[in-house]
């Protein structure tokens, strides 16, 4: 599955795909150099300014808890 995304900050369309699953992943915007987050869903995807997604949708937060809890 491939989708085209657009920066949530600048608005620079990106085009992306082969997920391999749905885990969230950080995207640097060429244009602007920002980050934020994509995460794919089952109609598409969803995107998050960095800072701004749920703790199940940021990378760094999930790996963390998921970590603390011991499941992966």
């Amino acid at each position: 599955m491939s989708a085209t995304i657009q920066c949530p900050y600048c608005n620079a369309p990106r085009v992306t795909g082969g997920f391999d699953n749905y885990s969230p992943f950080y995207v640097n915007c060429p244009e602007c150099s920002r980050r934020y987050i994509v995460e794919p869903v089952r109609n598409g995807v969803v995107v998050y300014r960095d800072g701004e997604a749920p703790c199940c949708s940021d990378p760094d937060c999930r790996a963390t808890e998921m970590a603390g809890s011991g499941q992966e």
